[in-house]
């Protein structure tokens, strides 16, 4: 599914969206069967994860990852932005600090989760098949902050902008 025009000319006045329309949207675009042939060819790294960039405006932007089996991103936050995000293949693992303690939740297809811009997380394919997932941020994720997690604490490790590697 692709859009004729930008998101923002489609729905005039809207310059942020909430947890819960992230989900609806990235629901909508999960359900085109085209989804994996949007994806790059795969590159040198054979077990890495692959993205592609569905939509994006100032206040949106819509993102498809391919999960080979033990990918992850490791903990990171949004930089600020809300965001969304469901299986459309596979499993996927979302792992949380609450209190010193590593908390998982297990995310098969057609499941979601929905965020708010301080969410911190790490998702991982632990199964076996290649999962993909459609995300969903407002406004458009721009940084990231990477985290270490260091006696039960998560440490900030490193800034990702816009740009450097997606």
């Amino acid at each position: 599914m692709t859009l004729a025009r930008p998101v923002a000319d489609a729905l005039p006045g809207v310059n942020s969206f909430t947890a819960v329309q992230l989900l609806r949207v990235a629901r909508l675009f999960a359900a085109d069967p085209e989804l994996p042939a949007l994806l790059p060819a795969r590159h040198e790294d054979p077990g890495g994860r692959r993205w592609h960039q569905l939509a994006q405006t100032h206040h949106l932007q819509l993102w498809v990852i391919e999960w080979p089996s033990g990918a992850s991103t490791g903990f990171h936050d949004h930089g600020g932005s809300r965001g969304a995000f469901t299986v459309v293949r596979g499993v996927l693992t979302e792992s949380q600090v609450v209190r010193g303690a590593i908390h998982d939740r297990s995310l098969p297809a057609g499941e979601g989760r929905t965020f708010g811009p301080n969410h911190v997380h790490d998702v991982a394919n632990d199964g076996d098949v290649t999962a993909l997932s459609v995300h969903a941020y407002s406004p458009r994720l721009d940084q990231m902050t990477h985290y270490d997690l260091v006696g039960g604490a998560l440490v900030p490790a490193g800034v990702e902008q816009r740009g450097e590697s997606w």
